[in-house]
């Protein structure tokens, strides 16, 4: 590293443009015709320079860098530099020959006097030029691999990247490779120029860019540090260079991932950092010292990520507290804002203080305001391509992004751009040249909405030229809106000249007229100056064609509120175009309702006149209201809803009709508020006139002219009575109305002396209360003494009359009346006839009776009974003593709750201490209990268990004349809970509970509950059964739950032989099994659900439609198309229904044989003797039980083959002329028929398990073959009626467990197993069969025996020689087995016999275990128990021999060719060849 004064080759010696050039030059450029322009941003061509690259390339080199200041500095490929002003002129050209050896310029950077330039080079060196004269300052040059490793320079062959200037120094720089090295450079001069080097970072990685703070126009303590920025492709790092190289932060870069590097050479990557220099500004600050400027910033990005951290000065350095006089403060740094762009930023520098500009890698510009957090697109790339160089590739070897540091840089606010052959510069356009642009551009409306967003600083946008605003009111603000106010009110004028130009071709659009009003409201509004809107606007837009769409523009701000009060020629447009059009009338009224329309300023009669025409009766009586009459509206209103005939039986109201309006307008004028917005009126005073005019006008006082003088009154009833009133009590609760205070004189003497009441007495000041309670006294008076007047309906009378005393009794509580007073009303409500009122009357005469008691309540007895006053007469009642007439009068009234409450009433008096008050209660249930049990049965029986003098038997008893309702007090008593029981259809067969065991009652088999042991219940067992039988008539579905729930309660009430006696006499056959089922007698229950069976059938065959076509054949042959239809349409929708609807039932009932059967099971296995019983009874025992049990299988399954079998037969013997929906219907019945056939089998194969041994396959099947009949008379009966009391052959049997064992498909399947099921009770359970299927095990189809097998040592059949074990594959797994099986014989005293069976290769061996569990004699015909030395061990072929024999043949040797034979039996060794039988 060396510094020389190497001199250059000048090329021009012209003078240095001064310095105010770059300002003319560039405002001439600007004034020149643009070449590309967007709404922010404007391009132009550096024309002059331009035009000489191509002759300056030619000289020099090509372009490779450009830098810009007061000159511009452009670097060559050949490592010269030119240094030109804007005018293109060469100021000087740097270089030599030994400078041609540094490469191409890779960087140029000015100094801050622009006087001195730094350059970098391709090859390594970088060179300090001083271009005014034309000579090097310092040269740095690159390190050779050959110098020693303490050796400071850039490795030789790196390109440069990045160079600057620290602050304002000519002799302090730095430099940065794109291999992750930065240098920084001191040039001393002292006695001796000297240079020193000094690393300042040397990641390795790759470095995007370093940059050095430069001094900015204001002086700050960083600018004595020397602050320099290093950002690589791993973090970002600051570094201190005056007084010794100190690092002041770092960072790493943060990923989506997590904290983690990114790997570079996963896709391309960017990276830009620049500072923002301290400068001088205007704002508040915490210490003096910087109070009036704004500290640097540093902006970079990494990828599409951007982050500025702000410097933040410490005064406080002494570490507590205080303050260190003239210490230098502590410089830190803080993220002050993040923000992700669209894409990776490729290049990024500062325009002022709070903006940033950058670009992305598809070279869009963007610009970033920082105070906001906004970001704005301000242009697309200038005309022609943007340059980028890629240096840190080719560098380093690694993929990143062009460098634009290069071809690209910010001077004064001004972007500088290499594009190609030409150089631009573009800056963003001020805010009135956008506004001429646009306006220029043809789009005023734009301009417009534009100029308003400026004026009130809502643009959203950046904007260049005018001030901030940083709060409303502000100096700020003022300035902004001095410049913007003019130039907007220009835009508006020239906007509508240009627009509603009469000789404007062609004409505006309806939506250009409406945008261009919108717009120009909008500022008119932002300018708070209404007469441009009223003058200007509106009379350019006054012309036909155009008002209405002005008018409806500015409708939407006077309904939002913005537009308050317009002029009156505006006020008559709206008017006469709206009011013209019918869709706008309710518009128009809107208009006006939202207008603040002040006397003298419209026309009053035009407006009230429109509205009444137009009936818009809200805003007429808002603008009466304004002017300060109340009153004249009411009359109007009035009068125009008796014109539209609104009438007392109208039940709603529109909002808009006149009654309606007058009734809201009379509620809020009362309550002393604005109408109709309902704002108080101010002052109070005035409220308080509003309200009693209005008082007054309705409620005058009273004359001998009821008719005329409640003239308004009455008219306000005709409207709509009800809400009259409801508006009143909302008025008269209202606590302003408590301030209302009306004078009143007497309206003559004679009304005066009349006046007996005290609110009525000659007083001259009354409340408002006062005064409507007399009104409406008066008026109904009146009406009810002159019916033939008409003056009010009876229906009228009845409200009002019941309205005045309610308000008077709530608000006079204390204040008595006379006699005669009293009587008028009494006389009034009693009197009255009309129905619909009577509830309002009798709460009115209940409060009167209360406040003012009669003298003698006997009087009143008659006719508040003729009344209908229910309550009254009970309270005369309870005056007089008379309780049971009290309480007769809850049964009397017609409210039900009222009828109800009767319940309440008992209590009350049964706990009250009254006199003779329980006795009544005793006379009046006992009298009374069939009404009462009417009324509510539970609340019947609750009140009787409160009461202690009654009891349920007096009331059971008294109520025998009635059943039903005995039936439904028992239930409410005994059965409290009767909603969860749910109505079935009385046909359905009983569930009686017992599909799993847990959920069995069970009760010693041998010694039945006796009936006279039921455990003790709260209530007699006599009541129980009667209740009982009751249900059995009334509720017969219910009987089964009730029996249920008590069983599982673990208290039966009831006697098992009464619950039997009982559902037998009614044919409630759920309950009758249920209490079989529970008495033991399992073969009633079967045979009673059997019966039920056999009914449904019958129903199903009748149910089956019997026509054929033969009877649908017309005499001479022909059949009509209609019978043909109907011959071939099929099984009707209703049809199917009713026969599936006996079917389900069928079903049902046989589900409930089932659960007999498995009761039977259940009950009967654990019911056996104890273990001291011998075993000849125990035998006995099992014996009994195993016979009674299959006879109820056996019993079940012929009945429901019987049905199968016959349906089938009726379907086989159907002709060929059958109507297809009698062969459907018949398809139908044997398809679930079949279904129950399958379920009764299921059950009874899963029932036949080890764990009972009761039940035999055998022995079912066999009684199923052989001919004969069951002993038991009542199966006799069954099977007769049934019809299967025949025996069944071998094909039936087949069909009959191929129903049962759906799992073989197979005929040879089925025939074996059949086989094996007829002749051996072989299988024990129906899941052991199922799981051996699942495995694989299959029975073979022919019995001939396997010449290949015959000379192996495995046991084989005698007659067939079928191997008992067959393995091809493994010797050693044969011989384990054989060894196993001859060992269990010889120890085991078990009859049980493993047989596992293997196939060949190709089928994989599978095995089953098999279990023996009796014999079967064929000889005997009945099942016995026989001997160990008569066990037959059985074959797959279906051969059988004894087991006692396998021994001794298992061990001969079957190679000699002789075979084994049985030697105790072979006489009966062929019996078992069950293979024959099929």
């Amino acid at each position: 590293m060396e510094s020389d004064t190497e001199p250059s080759t000048p090329v021009s010696t012209l003078e240095a443009t001064p310095e105010t050039e770059y300002e003319n030059r560039i405002a001439n450029l600007e004034a020149a015709p643009t070449q590309s322009t967007t709404e922010y941003f404007s391009w132009q061509q550096l024309a002059d320079i331009s035009e000489r690259l191509t002759g300056l390339g030619e000289q020099y080199g090509a372009l490779t860098t450009v830098c810009t200041g007061d000159y511009v500095a452009l670097g060559t490929e050949r490592g010269s530099v030119v240094v030109t002003d804007y005018l293109g002129r060469v100021k000087m050209a740097l270089g030599s020959a030994a400078s041609a050896a540094y490469g191409a310029v890779s960087a140029l950077a000015f100094s801050a006097d622009h006087m001195v330039l730094v350059a970098g080079y391709a090859q390594g060196f970088v060179v300090v030029w001083d271009w005014a004269k034309g000579t090097t300052a310092a040269v740095s040059r690159p390190r050779q691999a050959s110098d020693s490793p303490d050796a400071a320079g850039h490795p030789a062959g790196t390109a440069i990247t990045c160079v600057g200037f620290i602050g304002a120094s000519r002799h302090r720089y730095i430099s940065g490779s794109g291999g992750g090295l930065v240098l920084y450079h001191h040039i001393v001069r002292r006695l001796l120029t000297t240079m020193s080097t000094q690393p300042l970072a040397s990641d390795g990685g790759v470095l995007f860019e370093a940059a050095a703070l430069a001094r900015g126009t204001h002086a700050c303590v960083t600018d004595d540090l020397g602050l320099v920025a290093i950002l690589t492709d791993s973090s970002i790092t600051i570094v201190k260079t005056r007084h010794g190289v100190e690092q002041q932060y770092r960072a790493g870069f943060q990923t989506a991932e997590g904290t983690r590097r990114r790997t570079v050479a996963r896709r391309p990557y960017a990276g830009s950092v620049a500072w923002q220099s301290a400068q001088r500004i205007e704002r508040p600050a915490t210490t003096p010292a910087e109070s009036d400027a704004m500290l640097p910033k540093l902006a970079y990005s990494w990828g599409a990520h951007i982050h500025i951290l702000a410097v933040h000065l410490d005064y406080n350095v002494s570490g507590n507290g205080t303050a260190l006089g003239s210490a230098a403060p502590r410089v830190q740094f803080e993220r002050e804002t993040e923000w992700t762009a669209i894409e990776d930023v490729v290049f990024c520098r500062w325009i002022d203080p709070t903006t940033l500009l950058y670009m992305t890698q598809s070279q869009r510009v963007f610009v970033f305001e920082t105070q906001f957090a906004q970001e704005t697109e301000i242009s697309t790339a200038p005309p022609a391509r943007i340059v980028g160089r890629a240096w840190v590739t080719l560098t380093t070897g690694t993929e990143a992004e062009p460098s634009y540091a290069a071809a690209m840089c910010v001077h004064r606010r001004r972007l500088f751009a290499h594009c190609g052959s030409a150089l631009y510069v573009g800056r963003l356009l001020m805010w009135a040249e956008r506004l001429e642009l646009l306006a220029t551009q043809g789009q005023l409306v734009d301009a417009i909405a534009l100029a308003t967003g400026f004026y009130q600083a809502r643009t959203g946008q950046i904007v260049v030229g005018l001030p901030r605003v940083q709060r409303a009111g502000d100096a700020g603000q003022l300035r902004r809106q001095a410049l913007v106010g003019g130039r907007l009110a220009d835009l508006m004028r020239r906007a509508l000249q240009s627009t509603l130009a009469a000789d404007r071709t062609p004409r505006a659009t309806d939506a250009e007229v409406r945008a261009l009003a919108t717009v120009c409201v909008q500022a008119c509004l932002a300018l708070s100056d209404m007469q441009i809107l009223f003058t200007d606007v509106f009379e350019s837009f006054a012309t036909e064609p155009y008002r209405l769409a002005f008018l409806e523009t500015v409708e939407p701000f006077i309904l939002s509120g913005a537009i308050t009060r317009v002029p009156a020629q505006m006020l008559n447009a709206l008017i006469d175009v709206f009011g013209s059009m019918l869709s706008h009338v309710q518009r128009l009224g809107a208009v006006l309702y939202a207008l603040d329309l002040q006397h003298g300023e419209f026309d009053i009669d035009r407006v009230l006149g429109c509205c009444r025409k137009l009936r818009l009766w809200r805003t007429f009586a808002r603008v009466w209201l304004d002017l300060g009459d109340p009153i004249a509206p009411v009359a109007s209103i009035i009068a125009a809803a008796a014109q539209e005939n609104e009438l007392l039986d109208q039940e709603q109201l529109d909002d808009e009709a006149p009654g309606a309006v007058i009734l809201d307008y009379l509620d809020m004028v009362m309550r002393g508020r604005s109408y109709p917005d309902g704002q108080l009126l101010k002052p109070q005073a005035r409220a308080e006139a509003y309200s009693a005019r209005v008082a007054q006008l309705v409620f005058p006082p009273a004359t001998d002219d009821a008719k005329s003088t409640f003239h308004t009154l009455r008219a306000l009833l005709a409207i709509d009575t009800e809400r009259l009133l409801e508006t009143l009590g909302h008025i008269l609760n209202d606590p302003f109305t408590s301030y209302i205070n009306l004078i009143v004189k007497p309206s003559s003497p004679q009304a005066s002396r009349d006046s007996g009441r005290a609110l009525r007495r000659a007083s001259q000041v009354k409340s408002l209360v006062q005064v409507v309670v007399d009104a409406l006294h008066a008026l109904t008076m009146a009406a009810h003494s002159h019916p033939e007047q008409s003056i009010l309906a009876p229906r009228q009378i009845g409200l009002l009359t019941s309205f005045a005393l309610i308000l008077y009794a709530t608000r006079f509580p204390l204040v008595y009346l006379t006699d005669a007073t009293v009587s008028e009303w009494s006389d009034v409500l009693l009197t009255l006839n009309d129905t619909s009122t009577r509830v309002e009357r009798e709460n009115a005469f209940e409060l009167l009776f209360k406040l003012n008691p009669p003298p003698v309540y006997a009087d009143y007895i008659d006719r508040v009974r003729c009344a209908g006053f229910f309550r009254v007469l009970e309270h005369i009642y309870y005056t007089l003593g008379q309780f049971e007439d009290a309480l007769r009068t809850f049964l009397d009234h017609p409210d039900f709750a009222q009828r109800r409450a009767v319940f309440a009433a008992i209590q009350d008096l049964g706990a009250a201490s009254r006199p003779h008050a329980a006795e009544s209660v005793c006379r009046f249930v006992v009298s009374n209990a069939a009404e009462l049990v009417e009324v509510d049965a539970d609340a019947f029986v609750e009140t009787i268990e409160i009461i202690e003098a009654l009891d349920h038997s007096s009331v059971v008893d008294a109520l025998n004349e009635h059943p039903q309702l005995q039936f439904s007090y028992m239930r409410a008593l005994l059965d409290p809970a009767p909603e969860q029981h749910t109505p079935s259809d009385e046909r359905l067969p009983p569930n009686i509970g017992l599909p799993d065991e847990q959920h069995i009652v069970v009760y010693p088999f041998q010694s039945l509950v006796p009936d006279n042991a039921q455990s003790a219940n709260k209530f007699p067992q006599a009541l129980h059964e009667r209740y009982l039988e009751l249900m059995c008539q009334y509720s017969p579905g219910a009987v089964l739950p009730y029996l249920k729930q008590h069983a599982d309660q673990g208290v039966e009430p009831l006697r098992l032989a009464s619950v039997q006696t009982v559902c037998a006499r009614y044919g409630v056959n759920d309950g009758l099994v249920w209490a079989l089922v529970r008495l033991g007698d399992f073969s009633a229950a079967l045979l009673t659900l059997l019966k039920e069976v056999d009914s449904e059938t019958s129903r199903v065959r009748a149910a089956v439609p019997e026509t054929s076509n033969a009877e649908l054949t017309l005499p001479d042959g022909v059949v009509s198309d209609e019978q043909e239809i109907q011959g071939h349409a099929g099984l009707t929708d209703a049809g199917r229904e009713r026969l599936e609807d006996h079917l389900r039932v069928a079903e049902r009932c046989i589900g409930g044989c089932v659960d007999v059967c498995k009761a039977a099971l259940t009950r009967l296995g654990k019911d056996t003797p104890n273990d001291a019983s011998s075993d000849e009874t125990q035998n006995k025992y099992r014996s009994l039980v195993s016979a009674q049990l299959c006879d109820l299988w056996l019993t079940l399954l012929r009945t429901a083959l019987s049905h199968l079998h016959a349906t089938n037969r009726t379907l086989d013997a159907l002709p060929d002329v059958t109507l297809s929906a009698t062969r459907e219907a018949w398809q139908l019945v044997s398809s679930r028929q079949r279904w129950m056939l399958q379920t009764v089998l299921d059950a009874l194969i899963f029932a036949a398990s080890p764990a009972s041994s009761f039940i035999s396959l055998r022995h079912i099947i066999q009684q199923l073959i052989v001919t004969g009949t069951p002993n038991d008379k009542a199966h006799v009966d069954i099977v007769k009626q049934s019809g299967a009391a025949r025996s069944l052959d071998i094909a039936e049997i087949q069909h009959l467990l191929a129903v049962a064992v759906s799992a073989y498909k197979t005929e040879a399947q089925l025939m074996a197993l059949t086989n094996v099921l007829v002749d051996y009770d072989l299988f024990t359970t129906f899941a052991q069969l199922v799981r051996s299927q699942k495995q694989g095990w299959r029975v073979p189809t022919d019995a001939q025996p396997s010449p290949a097998l015959s000379t192996r040592h495995d046991l084989c059949c005698l007659e067939c020689r079928t191997p008992l074990f067959a393995d091809q594959r493994q010797e050693h797994v044969m011989a384990k087995l054989r060894g196993q099986i001859a060992q269990y014989y010889e120890t085991s005293a078990l009859r049980v016999l493993d047989l596992h069976i293997f196939e060949d290769r190709s089928a994989q061996w599978k095995w089953m275990k098999l279990r023996t569990a009796s014999t079967f004699d064929p000889y005997l015909g009945s099942s016995t128990r026989q001997k160990a030395a008569d066990q037959v061990v059985l074959f797959k072929c279906g051969h059988g021999f004894h087991q006692h024999c396998m021994p001794g043949l298992a061990h001969k040797d079957l190679a000699s060719g002789c075979a084994p034979e049985c030697v105790q039996c072979a006489d009966r060794s062929t019996v078992f060849r069950t293979g024959a039988t099929g």
